[in-house]
């Protein structure tokens, strides 16, 4: 009968320690994911490369200026 308890336990730790493995390399490449594609650089999206340049200049009084949208 105790062999039997042994032999189940054996089988539940190697299940525990095969599960923790890959769980373990799972989130590492997770990690590693995330952390490249946070290098990289911030695209901007077409809506916002498509703005014009608010006007400016010496003719422009302030309340020209904050009445452009």
């Amino acid at each position: 009968m105790s062999e039997v308890l042994g032999a189940s336990a054996g089988l539940s730790l190697w299940l525990d320690v095969t599960v923790g493995i890959l769980l373990a390399v799972v989130l590492t490449i997770t990690a590693e994911l995330l952390a490249r594609s946070a290098a990289k650089p911030a695209r901007r999206s077409r809506s916002h490369t498509r703005q014009s340049p608010a006007p400016s200049g010496p003719g422009l009084s302030s309340a020209e200026l904050f009445s452009q949208p």
